[in-house]
């Protein structure tokens, strides 16, 4: 916070100092979506998993046994990430394989991981 009676300080923006600008033309639902899919995304195990995921599918008890974590912890998080529309599950067997959704989960991932390693 800064203190207003600083003398080095340029005074606060005016109304009507700046040109109007319209609002971004994206539908609100479009930002309710993003909102939960970053709330899925802000759990590092999450976010573990999904680049896990990210070099091939896999199935569950592989990645509880990657994370050292039992199947029920594991199925959890596969529950949310699927309900976020961020994995997607096939079942062959008594075997669940998960993966991620699409190209645009992979690059979320991988540009997410990259800009925190600048």
């Amino acid at each position: 916070m800064h203190d207003e009676s600083d003398p080095n300080l340029e005074p606060a923006c005016t109304p009507g100092a700046h040109p109007q600008r319209d609002p971004v033309r994206i539908p609100d639902r479009a930002f309710g979506g993003a909102v939960a899919l970053f709330k899925a995304l802000s759990d590092e195990r999450r976010l573990r998993t999904l680049a896990f995921l990210s070099e091939a599918e896999a199935c569950g008890s592989e990645i509880a046994a990657t994370f050292d974590e039992p199947l029920s912890t594991v199925s959890h998080r596969m529950k949310l990430l699927e309900t976020a529309g961020l994995v997607a599950r096939r079942r062959a067997g008594r075997h669940v394989y998960f993966r991620l959704l699409d190209d645009h989960v992979f690059s979320l991932v991988r540009e997410a991981l990259e800009h925190a390693q600048e």
